[in-house]
C-alpha cells in the first residue's frame, strides 16, 4: 500500500485515535461498555484547492478497507464530512486509525459518540498535524471517585512512523512527581494505534490520579496521542496530548459555578525539569462584559513536582473563584515550561467536555474552524470562542462562514446564500469573542439549519480559537463536546 501521507512533498494530518464503528459488540474495554462510533470533518488550511486520500488501518496495521478514499478540489477553508458510522463508509465494526494526506495543509476534528438508542456519550478532538517522540497528558485517572461516578482514562497512541514498528513507554506520575508505574508497548505497526485503558491496569491502585508522559523508545519513531477521560457511565472528555511546552497559556473560556452548573477546572503540568514553588504560577482572569464580578488572579498554593500537575478548580475553590463568573484567563508560568488543558464540567449532570489551553506565543492571524453549525433540526449547534493573543492591543477580525457541500443550498434552504462574511469585529486585548450559534440572536446573519466551516482572519493581532459542540435541549447523558481550532499563516 502506497503511503503518500508521510512523503516530503505531502502535507499531512494524522487523525490519531480509534475510530470505532458499528454496534455488533462493545468496542472499547474497561472504561466503558458502550459502542462508540466516529465521524470526522476535514478542512483545507491552505491557499489552493486540496486533493488527497484517506487510509483506514486496523490495530495490526493492515488496511481496514481498500481502496483508500480519495478527495479532490476541496477549496481553501472548505470542509468535507466523513461518517464512519454509516454503512456507506465501507468499514466493518471495530476500531482503528486514520491517515489523511493531501497536497495542502489540512485540519481535522473527530467526534466520538454513543449512537443508535444508547444514552449519549460524546467527545471531540483535533487531528494531530505534527507528531512527536514525546507527549504529555496533564490528567489521567484509574477508578477515581468523582461527582459523576468512577473516573477512568484511556490513552490512545498512534504510531505515525511510515513502514516502521515502534516501541512506546507510558510513565504514570503521581501528584508529587514520582512515577507510580511505567507501561511499555512493543511493535506498534506503522500508522496503527494502541489503546491503553487504565481501568484494566492492575499495577495502579483504585482511586488513583496523576499525569502521564508518553515517549517512544525506538530511535526515529514519532506518535500522536489522544486521551479519553470517562466519568461514570456517560460523561466523556476527549483531548489531545501535548508535544510542546510553553510559559504562557490562554484559556478562552473559564467559568465558575454558573447557574447551569458549568465550571472549568484548569490543569497545569510542570515540565520545567524541577519543582515549581508555591506562587510560581499565576492565573490571570478577565471577565466577560456580561459577567458579574471583576477581574481576578490566583496562584498555585503548593509546590508542583516535575511532570506532576496542579489544578485551579472553581468547583471547590470558593475563595478565589467568584460564583457565577465567566470570562477568559491567561496562565503565566514565566521561568517554567508547562502544558495546560481545561475541563468543562456540568456538576450534578453527565455533560462534560475539555479543550487544550492555547500557547501564548502564537503568531498566526488566521484561525479556521472545521465545523460550525446553527440550530440544526436534530438540536446540534456550536459556539466558537476566538482568543486575542495580544495582551496589549485590540484585535480586529473578519469572519467568513463557508457552507458545507452537504448543507442544502437550493432556494429557501439554509445555505442558499453561499459564503457569509461578517466584518468589523473587535476583540479586546487579552480577551475573547464568542460566536454563539445556539440562539437566534447569537449570530443573526446565519439562518437556522446552516452548517459549514468558519475562517477568522485578524488584520493586526495573533488569534486562536476553540469550539463547543452541543445538542440544544438535551436532558440525558453527555451531549457536550469541545475541541481546539486550527491556525494558518497567512
Amino acid at each position: 500500500m502506497k503511503r503518500v501521507a508521510l512523503t516530503r512533498k505531502t502535507a499531512t494530518m494524522i487523525v490519531s485515535v480509534l475510530l470505532a464503528v458499528g454496534l455488533i459488540m462493545p468496542v472499547m474495554a474497561g472504561s466503558t461498555t458502550k459502542n462508540l462510533s466516529s465521524n470526522f470533518t476535514l478542512v483545507n488550511l491552505g491557499s489552493a484547492n486540496a486533493s488527497g486520500q484517506i487510509e483506514y488501518l486496523k490495530p495490526d496495521g493492515t488496511p481496514w478497507k481498500t481502496p483508500a478514499d480519495q478527495f479532490s478540489n476541496l477549496p481553501p477553508g472548505g470542509q468535507l464530512i466523513y461518517r464512519q458510522y454509516e454503512a456507506s463508509s465501507g468499514l466493518s465494526a471495530g476500531r482503528g486509525s486514520v491517515i489523511v494526506s493531501a497536497d495542502q495543509p489540512l485540519g481535522a476534528v473527530v467526534q466520538l459518540q454513543a449512537r443508535d438508542g444508547q444514552v449519549p456519550s460524546s467527545g471531540a478532538y483535533s487531528g494531530v498535524a505534527s507528531p512527536s517522540d514525546k507527549y504529555y497528558v496533564p490528567l489521567v485517572m484509574r477508578r477515581l471517585s468523582t461527582a459523576s461516578g468512577l473516573g477512568n482514562s484511556q490513552i490512545i497512541i498512534q504510531n505515525t512512523t511510515p513502514g516502521q514498528s515502534c516501541n512506546v513507554a507510558v510513565d504514570l506520575i503521581k501528584s508529587d512527581g514520582t512515577t507510580t508505574y511505567t507501561k511499555t508497548f512493543t511493535g506498534i505497526p506503522g500508522g496503527a494505534s494502541e489503546e491503553y485503558d487504565l481501568d484494566d491496569e492492575t499495577n495502579l491502585p483504585e482511586n488513583w490520579f496523576g499525569s502521564a508522559v508518553v515517549r517512544t523508545t525506538t530511535s526515529g519513531c514519532t506518535v500522536g496521542v489522544v486521551s479519553n477521560l470517562f466519568s461514570g457511565p456517560h460523561a466523556l472528555q476527549t483531548f489531545n496530548g501535548f508535544a510542546t511546552p510553553a510559559q504562557k497559556w490562554f484559556a478562552p473560556l473559564v467559568t465558575s459555578r454558573l447557574s447551569n452548573g458549568l465550571s472549568t477546572p484548569v490543569a497545569v503540568q510542570n515540565l520545567s525539569g524541577g519543582d515549581i514553588p508555591a506562587n510560581g504560577i499565576t492565573l490571570n482572569c478577565k471577565k466577560d462584559p456580561a459577567s458579574p464580578g471583576s477581574d481576578f488572579s490566583v496562584q498555585n498554593a503548593t509546590a508542583i513536582g516535575n511532570t506532576a500537575s496542579y489544578f485551579f478548580n472553581p468547583v471547590v475553590d470558593t475563595t478565589n473563584f467568584p460564583s457565577g463568573w465567566f470570562g477568559s484567563c491567561s496562565l503565566d508560568t514565566t521561568g517554567y515550561d508547562t502544558v495546560a488543558f481545561v475541563q468543562m464540567r456540568v456538576i450534578g449532570q453527565d455533560n462534560a467536555a475539555s479543550y487544550e489551553a492555547i500557547p501564548g506565543n502564537g503568531t498566526a492571524k488566521k484561525s479556521i474552524i472545521p465545523l460550525a453549525a446553527k440550530q440544526l433540526a436534530n438540536g446540534f449547534a456550536t459556539a466558537v470562542t476566538i482568543q486575542n493573543l495580544s495582551t496589549t492591543a485590540d484585535a480586529h477580525v473578519e469572519l467568513k462562514y463557508i457552507p458545507s457541500p452537504d448543507c442544502p443550498s437550493g432556494a429557501g434552504q439554509p445555505c442558499a446564500g453561499g459564503t457569509i462574511t461578517i466584518s468589523g469585529q473587535t476583540i479586546p486585548a487579552g480577551g475573547s469573542l464568542i460566536q454563539n450559534h445556539r440562539t437566534d440572536n447569537g449570530v443573526p446573519q446565519l439562518p437556522a439549519g446552516w452548517f459549514g466551516s468558519l475562517v477568522v482572519t485578524s488584520s493586526d493581532q495573533p488569534i486562536d480559537s476553540f469550539v463547543q459542540l452541543t445538542i440544544i435541549g438535551a436532558t440525558t447523558g453527555d451531549t457536550f463536546q469541545a475541541h481546539n481550532g486550527f491556525t494558518s499563516t497567512p
